[in-house]
């Protein structure tokens, strides 16, 4: 069972609805590539901040967080109303959303001056130059960050050139400052909830099969329509996310249909280990085997019902 499918079966068990921090999901028109809920399992929990953004709209991890803490505390307040449990699911692969959630970003500097800076010579000499820069200025982010994702390279070389200090090192200390217990659940300044977050992993070649298989699922659904669909804004960030350029070059016809496919599992593959990669640096995250979903549930009702696991 996957993301989705989990979220799915614990917004049912817990009468819960679900918030998507998935950051390709949030936008429109493209809901094959991006792996959005479809209507039948939107019927089956109430989903939130899927499918709602324009393609070419700008959207930030922080804006999110403002966005989704407004939300989660307004929904809390109405679930207590109704003498309701206060609870959601939150679920996604994008780890610096739910990052923001969770902790926020209040200290982590911003210089718009520097920033412009970075984006002026994204312009002009193209990523490569940005990436060997975070490489040398913080190797270890290097691993992890998404280089299909300029905004976030871009992010990482404006914190570590104003710091000082590496994006990592300030990341670890801001989740340093977050008050855990024995419990194993988390709560940081300013969210008034506690948090228990749970991972999901597999041996990799159980994983690896899976994407391959999902690959295929996709187009056979209509991915490569879909791309057409949408081709005319390839140069939009929404777009970078994988899989779409590989299509696209299908679409103008530089690559065959099978080549794509194997591109597509192959910056698949590479995507989900830095993800978990990401995630297994996280303190507090709690795995559970995919293939015994069952596991999570039942932490998720212990914690409900005794506030531990």
């Amino acid at each position: 069972m996957g993301k989705t499918g989990l979220s799915i079966a614990l917004a049912k068990a817990l009468s819960a609805e679900i918030v998507s921090a998935d950051s390709r999901q949030f936008y429109r028109g493209i809901p094959i590539g991006t792996a959005q809920p479809t209507a039948d399992e939107r019927a089956e929990a109430p989903h939130h901040f899927v499918d709602f953004l324009a393609l070419d709209e700008e959207y930030s991890a922080g804006r999110f967080a403002s966005e989704a803490v407004a939300w989660l505390k307004g929904h809390f307040e109405s679930r207590a109303a109704q003498g309701l449990p206060k609870v959601a699911i939150m679920v996604g692969g994008s780890g610096l959303y739910t990052q923001a959630v969770q902790e926020g970003f209040d200290d982590i500097p911003a210089d718009p001056a520097v920033r412009a800076a970075l984006n002026a010579q994204h312009a002009s000499e193209g990523l490569l130059p940005l990436l060997e820069e975070l490489q040398k200025l913080d190797p270890e982010h290097r691993k992890t960050v998404d280089p299909s994702n300029p905004h976030r390279v871009i992010r990482a070389v404006e914190v570590c050139r104003i710091s000082g200090q590496t994006y990592t090192a300030l990341r670890k200390q801001h989740a340093a400052r977050r008050q855990c217990n024995a419990g194993g659940w988390t709560r940081s300044a300013g969210r008034p909830w506690d948090t228990l977050t749970i991972g999901l992993g597999a041996p990799r070649g159980f994983l690896h099969n899976r994407i391959n298989e999902r690959a295929l699922h996709m187009v056979e659904a209509g991915w490569l329509e879909e791309a057409r669909q949408v081709a005319h804004m390839r140069h939009v960030n929404a777009l970078r996310t994988v899989g779409y350029p590989p299509l696209f070059d299908v679409l103008e016809g530089s690559m065959d249909m099978d080549t794509a496919v194997r591109r597509i599992q192959e910056t698949t593959r590479q995507f989900a280990r830095r993800q978990l990669t990401w995630f297994h640096r996280q303190a507090g995250v709690h795995w559970v085997d995919a293939r015994q979903p069952e596991r999570a549930v039942a932490l998720v009702q212990n914690f409900m019902r005794h506030g531990s696991i």
